[in-house]
């Protein structure tokens, strides 16, 4: 059969053959009636064809291509937005049907506006899948590197990575390593590409990092689209890019470029579900999606999925006690995420303890929270300003000033300079929890530092 061979996609057609390709499809029944996805589409091949792809945004698009003024007609994003993904679609439906044979496509990647190219190159034969062997020792040191890269950079929490294993409370489940051999082994018939971008996802998940940093976001995100490049179908790095983008989101304060981390976030959601529906990390991402865009409903109903699946991953465990704890739900993160159900499993570095103390922490059960996030800390969980934060503001409550006062000079000698407050008003869905947080640290002496 004959094959496509893809090239870079910074490769840039020549204008004629652009304007052909558009010329197309406008003319293709996907788009003939449809002239504001036209005029969207050659806006933003234009535009990045002369180079100024990086400066197309959902204000400029609204100005140049709708004739609209922020200033005088109001925010347009949303529509920008929502026409953006009926171009990625229809783009879609053109590509599988009328388009499939061209050798120009036009993509428009979600989370962006400016196009990406990708040309195919017709070839008389597919080319056989190179045996792991055949790589080379250029190849095979290329790979080793990367491996050795995740370990020293992937210092992540569940929060952006996991490849998670399934744990049953009764019967007991399959021990770990076999169910990793198994995943394994089932990766290992099919392509190497396919096995590294297993092997990344399956590094990533064994680190932890504590706090919700940019740089190690960004550095996972980019593990994960590393994964995605080798094989597009893995469910599992897109399930992993989904949460990665969601996090990466609530450091941004609300506008286009957060709304665009929203959408890249549920297009990946999508992607895992479309590959493996069935699967718990699927349903956990598509939970953080819809959490990240605020659709509580929607969270709580795949995460209530993932549940159901694997009612022991302690991974889908640390997701939906996240969405609970963070929309206001605390006695579901308490009856569902209390570590004394999973006694007899390895807590080390799962979040769902910290959600535990910080839910006793909203319902006044001072003791039971600062039992909690010690508990944490003592198995190796995570650790950084946030739960610190409320370790000082539980013993604060709880009638300990004393033992309140030491934690906080540890706390202002180790992150100086933190703003954890801003974050979690971000994070939470409601400001009045991250209000009490906050009253009972300035209790204990606490001042915001200077930003």
């Amino acid at each position: 059969m004959g094959g496509k061979e893809k090239i870079e996609a910074s490769t840039l057609p020549d204008k004629a053959s652009i304007d052909t390709t558009l010329d197309a499809i406008c003319a293709s029944d996907g788009f003939a009636a449809a002239q504001r996805l036209q005029d969207f589409l050659r806006y933003v091949v234009m535009e990045t064809f002369e180079g100024r792809g990086a400066q197309i945004f959902g204000k400029t698009i609204a100005e140049d291509v709708y004739k609209r003024a922020p200033d005088k007609e109001g925010d347009s994003s949303n529509l920008v937005r929502v026409d953006a993904r009926r171009l990625r679609r229809a783009l879609e439906d053109y590509y599988a049907g009328p388009g499939e044979s061209d050798r120009i496509r036009i993509h428009i990647d979600p989370g962006q506006y400016a196009a990406r190219f990708e040309i195919a190159e017709r070839r008389t034969s597919a080319a056989p899948s190179p045996s792991l062997w055949r790589l080379g020792p250029v190849a095979l040191a290329m790979g080793a590197t990367a491996i050795l890269a995740i370990a020293i950079f992937s210092l992540v929490h569940v929060f952006v990575s996991h490849e998670h294993e399934t744990v049953a409370l009764s019967p007991p489940a399959q021990p770990a390593e076999v169910s990793r051999k198994a995943k394994r082994e089932a990766f290992l018939e099919k392509s190497p590409a396919s096995v590294h971008a297993f092997n990344l996802t399956e590094q990533a998940r064994n680190f932890y990092y504590p706090e919700l940093g940019k740089k190690p976001l960004a550095e996972a995100r980019a593990l994960y689209e590393n994964a995605i490049k080798l094989d597009t179908h893995y469910f599992g790095a897109h399930a992993g890019l989904a949460q990665v983008v969601g996090f990466q989101s609530f450091h941004l304060p609300p506008g286009e470029e957060r709304d665009a981390l929203v959408d890249l976030a549920e297009f990946h959601a999508m992607e895992a579900e479309k590959y493996n529906a069935a699967d718990a990390w699927t349903q956990s991402a598509l939970a953080w999606a819809a959490f990240a865009r605020r659709d509580i409903s929607a969270a709580r109903i795949h995460s209530a999925r993932a549940m159901a699946i694997a009612p022991a991953d302690l991974f889908a465990v640390d997701f939906d006690a996240l969405i609970s704890v963070l929309s206001g739900d605390y006695m579901r993160t308490i009856s569902v995420t209390d570590p004394a159900r999973y006694a007899d499993l390895p807590l080390d570095g799962h979040l769902f303890q910290i959600c535990v103390g910080v839910a006793k922490f909203h319902l006044g059960d001072f003791t039971g929270a600062v039992a909690a996030i010690e508990r944490n800390m003592e198995t190796g969980g995570p650790s950084g300003p946030i739960n610190f934060a409320y370790l000082i503001a539980a013993n604060q409550k709880a009638g300990d000033q004393e033992h309140a006062r030491q934690l906080l000079e540890q706390f202002q000698a180790t992150w100086p300079t933190s703003r954890f407050d801003l974050f979690l008003y971000s994070f939470f869905m409601e400001r009045a929890p991250v209000d009490d947080l906050v009253a009972a640290l300035t209790e204990a002496g606490w001042k915001p530092p200077e930003t």
